[in-house]
């Protein structure tokens, strides 16, 4: 990248954190990387495979507020697997931290 190029966001946010006295960084392993990766596979198949299932149901819904009501339990178990999805994700980063 040349100097007149502008830095996208993600390299400004980058560069603030290396100015940072406290923060360390730390490259994830092989195993940790393909772990990772297995791991938001398994919940984006599960997110999906829900949202299949929960599809069709709306689909035989009889009133909007039923319908409604559908969309908010979807919304909300989709968050739930989402927010385990990165619980396991910030243990699999945090096991190389422990290890050292």
């Amino acid at each position: 990248m040349s100097e007149d190029e502008p830095k996208s966001a993600i390299e400004l946010a980058m560069e603030k954190l290396r100015a940072r006295e406290d923060f360390v960084e730390t490259p994830l392993t092989d195993a940790q990387k393909a772990e990772i990766a297995e791991t938001r596979s398994f919940y984006r198949a599960k997110i999906a495979e829900l949202e299949i299932r929960e599809e069709s149901k709306m689909k035989q819904a009889t009133s909007l507020e039923e319908l409604e009501a559908m969309k908010d339990a979807l919304a909300k178990e989709k968050e739930h697997l989402n927010r385990e999805m990165e619980n396991k994700v910030q243990k699999i980063r945090a096991t190389k931290a422990a290890e050292k």
